[in-house]
């Protein structure tokens, strides 16, 4: 974010069914993140991911055809701040030309089998319902891809 940018907080609450442990390795392993972390309803990812505290992370997104996406000229990377397995992590969030800088907050909670999971999104006002809308396709093919019974 720059300086004098307005801030805002996207917020995203979702249920997911699966146990805490299983919700926190598909959101931090790479070859699970890449089953999910597109932002259309169709496609997949590429990820490349150093789980550690400074370590980094980038997410390469293709349509289903295997064409890069509208998202790929942004291709989303960071790196983590904080690693609490299975409770909580925390990453910057950088989209070339469209988010110079911005911070994600992951927090699961066990809930019986289920896991309740709550994304925070710290970034500049003018990109949140551009991050809703992607945030909205990825938790959903999170839950469709991973997690459906």
């Amino acid at each position: 974010m720059k300086e004098n940018e307005v801030v805002s907080i996207l917020e995203i609450r979702k249920t997911i069914g699966g146990k805490v442990d299983t919700v926190f390795d598909a959101l931090t392993k790479p070859e699970i993140m890449a089953e999910w972390f597109y932002g259309m309803d169709e496609g997949r990812a590429e990820v490349e991911s150093d789980l550690r505290v400074g370590g980094e992370f980038v997410i390469h997104m293709f349509k289903a055809d295997g064409s890069a996406s509208s998202c790929a000229e942004y291709e989303p990377h960071g790196k983590y701040l904080e690693i609490d397995r299975p409770n909580k992590v925390v990453f910057t969030w950088i989209s070339e030309g469209f988010v110079d800088y911005s911070v994600v907050t992951i927090s699961l909670k066990a809930v019986g089998d289920e896991t309740e999971l709550t994304l925070r999104h710290e970034l500049p006002e003018n990109v949140v319902d551009a991050h809703r809308e992607g945030w909205n396709a990825c938790l959903g093919n999170l839950t469709k891809n991973c997690f459906s019974n």
